[in-house]
């Protein structure tokens, strides 16, 4: 029977998806365990380590005040373009020793005492003192009488926001440099790929989208720009991308799409708007305007980005206040995605207002990027709620599909039933034309009882053409009722429909067609299991009364003499649990129960909906 295969399918198709679900959140942990266990076990960690807290800091014209790196993280005395000292003694000895440097737009050179080992400055590179230096990390060799030697640093930079940074510094063996770097840039290497995993897939579905439906999914294209952009971002962060490209390229990677990345988020933010999205439009527009005019201003200007980027910190400081007011009015309003995101949406921008201040001021520091870690983090649930959305929104298309199908196949069997009695009418009309012929003639030779009695014979096939029974006025109701009246039929169930419906219900015919189809399943499935046919009885009442529906289906079950007793199949329990699961989840869409109970003999369902 089609019903029955169609939903049984259902709960296989349930199954499969949540199995899908499982198996992908096991791979992505599985990948993400296997990046943690294989870049932080290859070495020995007693072989490389980051210089932190020996160093003495001073200024180049003020050598005699001098500050010790375990209590001063920065000197904000440095200005721009001003020296910085930075000096320490070597003390720990490893075979091939090797110094890791790591720069932030800072221009430097080393000096083991008065002997220069690397020089990283303007005149040096050929360049002036006001030039971009850019992110780059340099391996530098140490010669082997380095033991007991003063390693002075003098660090530069052109840039307000960065002076008296101290650079970074790594000491170790040659052999461990590239796995250490990966070990302390692993939470940029996560969020590299977690963030173009997301991108890709949202690539695919887009693709997919565009080729099946011609139609380019806008907000879906915005998010993975926004995870490609957050991680090349991410990835000209990293120190391993200071090792191969070149300080300019990392630094304009990396300020560039930190510039273009809230962009792109709060143009996202603006296409999920619904109620409030002309309001917003009143900020977005203007301030992607703007971000865009002093970006394109600066490139043609040559004005380096980072001069510019704490303009933009600055305005994105009232970007995350109006887009968490926003995004709090759009979960008022119902908005399905803010309900969601909102409280991430929030908790995002506090900590980007918070650090967008700390730039603007030039109080910030740290050897992470944390602005990008919180919008990994906002990434990850935007793309879980698409994924849960994309899902919700397939099951839906699902369901709409099988009622289709199913409404098919109702009408299929009512137009071979329609077929049947309209040939069944069109022999009764010859009969008719026949018998009126003959009356006729009966009348033409003044044969009035051969008249009455071709009269009788009429009025008898008359009674005949009343047309096919109906169960109720509801078109949908009265195909799923007669179908079941046609399969009790022929699996010997008498029933008893009594119902009063009107032509239209306050109900979606999907959720009218599930809420039949499974209460009748499950009588027709427990009558038929009944050996002897005269006990198979199936009495269902149905009636809508101010704007409430009550159903009362009743059916023979003897449970202890039927073919499930006596182990015949043992899917009556699963398939009664699995129908009454369905029943219940329909009746509370409409604020309504179902009640079960069952004698010796019987098994009644009650359903009331409140329409």
């Amino acid at each position: 029977m089609y019903f029955k295969k169609n939903l049984s399918h259902k709960k296989s198709k349930g199954n499969l998806r949540w199995l899908l679900v499982f198996f992908i959140l096991s791979a992505f942990f599985a990948i993400v365990g296997f990046f943690c266990y294989a870049f932080t076990h290859p070495f020995n960690k007693t072989q490389m380590a980051e210089i932190k807290e020996t160093w003495v800091y001073s200024s180049r014209e003020d050598p005699d005040t001098t500050f010790k790196s375990q209590y001063v993280k920065r000197m904000d005395s440095i200005e721009a373009n001003e020296t910085m000292i930075m000096s320490r003694t070597m003390a720990r000895k490893v075979d091939n020793p090797v110094l890791l440097v790591q720069g932030n737009h800072q221009w430097f050179s080393l000096w083991l005492d008065d002997e220069l080992i690397y020089d990283y400055s303007p005149r040096n590179q050929g360049k002036a003192n006001s030039d971009n230096p850019g992110k780059i990390t340099k391996e530098i060799l140490l010669p082997p009488d380095y033991i007991g030697r003063n390693l002075r640093i003098e660090v530069s930079t052109p840039y307000e926001n960065y002076s008296g940074l101290p650079i970074r510094v790594f000491v170790g063996e040659a052999n461990s440099v590239m796995s250490y770097v990966v070990a302390v840039t692993m939470p940029l290497v996560l969020m590299v790929v977690i963030s173009l995993a997301i991108s890709f897939a949202l690539l695919a579905f887009i693709i997919r989208k565009l080729a099946r439906q011609k139609k380019l999914d806008l907000e879906s294209l915005l998010l993975a720009c926004f995870g490609l952009s957050l991680a090349i971002e991410a990835a000209a962060e990293n120190s391993i991308a200071g090792l191969f490209f070149s300080p300019i390229v990392n630094s304009l990677l990396a300020t560039f799409f930190a510039i273009l990345t809230p962009l792109l988020l709060i143009s996202y933010y603006c296409c999920k708007m619904e109620r409030f999205q002309h309001t917003y439009k009143l900020w977005a527009l203007p301030y992607l305007t703007f971000s865009g005019v002093i970006v394109l201003g600066a490139l043609l200007a040559n004005v380096d980005l980072p001069v510019v980027k704490p303009w933009l910190d600055t305005l994105n400081i009232f970007g995350t206040l109006v887009t968490s007011y926003a995004a709090i009015r759009e979960s008022q309003n119902n908005n399905r995605f803010y309900l969601f995101c909102t409280p991430w949406i929030v908790l995002v921008a506090s900590a980007h207002c918070f650090l967008y201040i700390m730039s603007s001021v030039g109080t910030e520091y740290s050897t992470l990027n944390v602005t990008a870690l919180f919008y990994a983090i906002i990434l990850l649930v935007i793309f879980c709620y698409t994924v849960a959305d994309f899902l919700q929104k397939e099951e839906q298309t699902n369901r709409q599909m099988n009622f289709l199908e199913i409404k098919t196949s109702l009408l299929e069997d009512s137009r071979e039933e329609m077929r049947q009695h309209l040939l069944e009418v069109e022999n009764m009309k010859q009969a008719f034309a026949k018998q009126l012929q003959m009356v006729q003639f009966l009348v033409e030779d003044e044969n009035l009882s051969g008249v009455k009695e071709h009269i009788e014979k009429l009025q008898q096939d008359a009674q005949l053409l009343d047309g096919m029974s109906t169960v109720t006025g509801h078109p949908l109701a009265n195909l799923i009722l007669s179908r079941y009246q046609k399969i009790a039929q022929e699996r010997n169930i008498t029933v008893e429909f009594a119902v009063e419906l009107p032509n239209t219900l306050p109900i979606s015919d999907s959720d009218l067609t599930n809420l039949f189809a499974h209460l009748l399943e499950h009588a027709v499935r427990e009558a038929y299991a009944i050996t002897d046919p005269s006990q198979r009885k199936i009495t269902l009442t149905i009636r809508y009364q101010e704007e409430q529906l009550y159903i009362t289906c009743e059916h023979t079950a003897n449970y202890h003499e039927n073919i499930f007793d006596k182990g015949i199949t043992a899917e009556l329990p699963e398939q009664e649990e699995f129908d009454l699961r369905i029943l219940e989840s329909i009746s509370k869409k409409y604020a309504g129960h179902v009640t079960k109970y069952n004698t010796a003999k019987t098994d009644t369902v009650r359903i009331h909906l409140e329409m």
